[in-house]
């Protein structure tokens, strides 16, 4: 657990001081969660959960393996929309999300990837002749979410602009750099592709 804390706080972009302020914790206790593996009680571990944007499934580890749904719904939950700022804040640094596009041949096609946020753009990683270099110049649709099993709870966020293929070697290279992590899927893709939203929605479930 506490490398799942660690690893979501570095995400999230977040020192050890400002997490344990953000939870109303010393920082010594959040080093001894985070390297001792300890065990903090549930009200703890919410405060992290929320600070982080996650849900209290994922720094337990029992979200992994399972389909989203299996909770209960919450007794008062409250829908809310999210305004720009929030939908940033929420998508954060880096992740996984899912691009959205239309083809004449296949319809509606919907992709996972890693992306990495930078400058404001969603960075994203293709094979050179893969299905995103196909779409490149038209818009496209990119969803973020994270849900909470335990708590009914959770949020989504909804980009949508033009993809645009990377072709500047100089960029390629600052985006290399700045990458949080290489694809999940491995393979050829060293194309480049970005996307600067033109509207950012996003829901949030309160409970």
């Amino acid at each position: 657990m506490g490398r799942r804390i660690a690893h979501s706080r570095t995400r999230a972009g977040l020192s050890r001081s400002e997490l344990a302020q953000a939870v109303g914790a010393d920082p010594s206790y959040l080093r001894y969660i985070e390297e001792e593996n300890a065990a903090p009680g549930t009200a703890v571990l919410l405060r992290i959960a929320n600070a982080l944007g996650v849900s209290l499934a994922e720094l337990r580890g029992t979200a992994a393996g399972y389909p989203d749904g299996r909770g209960r719904a919450a007794a008062h939950p409250v829908l809310e929309e999210m305004g720009e700022e929030e939908c940033r804040r929420r998508i954060g640094a880096h992740g996984v999300g899912r691009v959205g596009f239309t083809t004449e041949t296949t319809g509606p096609v919907i992709l996972p990837l890693n992306y990495t946020l930078i400058d404001g753009e969603l960075t994203l990683r293709s094979t050179p002749r893969g299905p995103l270099a196909h779409v490149a110049g038209g818009t496209v649709a990119f969803e973020v979410d994270r849900v909470d099993e335990a708590l009914g709870a959770g949020w989504s966020v909804l980009a949508t602009g033009t993809l645009r293929r990377v072709t500047d070697p100089a960029r390629t290279e600052a985006l290399e750099r700045a990458a949080w992590s290489a694809p999940w899927a491995g393979g050829d893709r060293t194309t480049w592709f970005t996307l600067r939203p033109e509207r950012l929605t996003g829901r949030i479930i309160r409970t």
